[in-house]
């Protein structure tokens, strides 16, 4: 009896122990962004008919800058992330040493009063 209740306790002690908590093993979004700049994209999902000019303005940052643009994140409305302090859905930020450089939001812009600032952004060290 008394070696039952032992197996019973040892057994997940081992398989727990050898699980990894993916919270302590994978990067928060603050230690991502370092020294170099990075686009974050505040996406609302439910409205994606209004983004359509932030799209064709993402697809030619692209091809601008690809390094930059494989950097991108893009974060959904309902998401907690809350450190850029968005507010207005869409919204393109250019981010370094986590501090906003460029900040565009809304959804009457035209892909050139996008592109403008964020070229200029992300082509100067």
């Amino acid at each position: 009896m008394t070696r039952s209740i032992l197996i019973a306790f040892i057994i997940p002690v081992i398989i727990l122990s050898s699980c990894e908590s993916v919270l302590y093993s994978q990067a928060k979004p603050d230690e991502e962004m370092t020294s170099e700049k990075q686009l974050l994209f505040f996406s609302d999902e439910e409205n994606i008919d209004r983004e359509a000019v932030y799209y064709d303005a993402l697809l030619d940052i692209q091809k601008e800058f690809p390094e930059d643009f494989n950097n991108m994140k893009v974060i959904p409305e309902n998401s907690n992330y809350k450190d850029f302090e968005v507010d207005i859905y869409p919204s393109l930020l250019v981010i370094k040493e986590d501090k906003v450089i460029v900040h565009i939001e809304g959804a009457l812009l035209t892909k050139d009063e996008i592109m403008k600032p964020i070229s200029k952004a992300l082509s100067t060290n």
